[in-house]
């Protein structure tokens, strides 16, 4: 009986203790209950600790997608009120690399400010300091901080990023891709000289790289960008032979590797780049032949991943290139054919992401187009239709985002059309139209005359922040 006693004990020390009797083995049961519940403890806190790890990583990922969606809107829009004319947006690899330096950012140094930029900025500031030349060599982190402090400045428009990304190429002169992004900034800022000594600095040193695939990538890339600035100046002859160069480099890496498909999405922009001198010399035929062969590749890229809203955009803007030309030609059906088959993918692409205000603005100007294709034809009334398709599109993207100069400019420019077709049959209507985009381009008109005024407010803001930078 006593063993008994002793067994149930053993094995109900809760029950021994309520009746207040002794059990030499309660303490070590007390501490292996604790044990456990410490355990149970720590398994919690470190799932825990992995679920706010997965979110906060989650947090990151989601900012980093919408910080380079903002910057693509930045990098698209025209350098200066009225821009037309030559496309200066980033190409050839600069565009992945400035996303690339905001992913940097949104992975550490944002994460740190608490998703503030302008602590971002200042963190970043503080880190440069003391990391710079160490036994005459430079420290890479440097350019890195100077490339990221660049691209969230980037976010808010070029004239705050060029200074640190031209840091960034004047530390690391032997780096090809901190000389394109700064020949980049140079460009859309309007600074054709110091463009052009980038990029050349960028193919000298493509050059220096013997045969290796990364070098006959600076190559052409600079060669492309270098064209730019000749098209900028107005130079069509020398800005076609530069894309001329590019176009030979381009070829000779896809004869290593055909299957590149962003080789191959790059030799459809030198045929576009080669297509715009001509044109710009009136060379129509042989603009067509090239804009068909980029035609070609687009089409061929888009049948390979239809589902690629990038290779879509490609096709419809080769469309319309095409387009443009035909109805200079003055083959109307041809030119309303071709808008017609860009505003199919338009259509297509504004469904997919209403939300991707890039693919809503292409959708407006598709319409646009083809109103004035029509217009040619002598649709009037179908025309009518289609510019007021576009100008739905239109008013919408423009209270969107009502300090978008080119949106609010693209909608003055819908009512004019249709006020202008207005004004015989409807001239109330058409009065209201044209005074509401007479007060869009009067209200631009005054931003521009107030630009001067502006920077040199600026300039007086960026005098006290710099003391705070100290």
């Amino acid at each position: 009986m006593e063993f008994g006693w002793l067994l149930l004990g053993a094995v109900d020390p809760i029950g021994q203790l309520a009746r207040g009797l002794p059990h030499p083995g309660l303490e070590l049961v007390a501490v292996v209950a604790l044990g456990a519940v410490a355990l149970r403890w720590a398994m919690l806190w470190r799932r825990r600790k992995r679920r706010l790890a997965q979110g906060e990583a989650a947090r990151i990922r989601d900012e980093a997608i919408l910080l380079k969606v903002r910057l693509r809107q930045r990098l698209s829009e025209p350098t200066s009120l009225f821009a037309d004319g030559i496309n200066t947006a980033p190409t050839m690899g600069a565009c992945e690399a400035f996303e690339g330096d905001i992913e940097a950012v949104a992975r550490t140094v944002l994460v740190e400010a608490g998703g503030h930029r302008a602590r971002a900025r200042q963190l970043l500031r503080k880190r440069m300091r003391g990391h710079g030349a160490e036994d005459g060599q430079l420290n890479g982190s440097e350019v890195s901080y100077w490339r990221q402090l660049g691209a969230l400045s980037l976010l808010d428009g070029t004239a705050d990023a060029l200074p640190a990304y031209a840091r960034a190429a004047d530390l690391a002169p032997e780096n090809a891709e901190a000389q394109m992004l700064a020949g980049v900034l140079h460009l859309r800022a309007g600074n054709l000289a110091a463009a052009e000594a980038a990029f050349r600095r960028q193919i000298e040193l493509g050059n220096k790289g013997n045969g290796s695939t990364n070098a006959g990538l600076a190559r052409y890339r600079g060669h492309t960008m270098l064209g730019d600035v000749l098209a900028a100046r107005e130079e069509p002859d020398e800005a076609m032979a530069a894309y001329a160069s590019a176009q030979r480099e381009v070829k000779a890496l896809l004869e290593r590797d055909t299957e590149n498909v962003a080789l191959q999405r790059d030799l459809s922009v030198t045929y576009d780049r080669i297509g715009d001198m001509h044109a710009a010399k009136g060379e129509v035929d042989a603009a067509l032949d090239n804009y068909r062969r980029s035609l070609e590749i687009a089409q061929e890229l888009a049948k390979r991943d239809p589902k690629s809203a990038v290779w879509q955009h490609d096709l419809s803007v080769s469309f319309d290139r095409i387009g443009d030309l035909l109805d200079k030609k003055g083959d109307c059906e041809g030119a309303l054919q071709s808008f017609r088959k860009s505003l199919a993918i338009a259509s297509e692409l504004s469904l997919r992401d209403p939300e991707n205000a890039q693919w809503q603005w292409d959708l407006s100007a598709s319409h646009d187009r083809i109103g004035d294709a029509l217009i040619a034809q002598g649709e009037i009334e179908k025309a009518l239709e289609s510019y007021r398709r576009g100008l739905e599109v239109a008013e919408a993207l423009a209270r969107r985002d009502p300090g978008h100069a080119g949106w609010q400019r693209d909608l003055a420019v819908s009512y004019h059309k249709i006020g202008s077709l207005e004004a015989i049959r409807n001239p109330a209507e058409a009065r209201e139209l044209l005074e509401r985009g007479r007060a869009i381009i009067e209200r631009l008109a005054q931003i521009a005359a107030y630009q001067a005024q502006w920077r040199s407010d600026l300039s007086r803001f960026d005098a006290v922040l710099k003391t705070l930078d100290g």
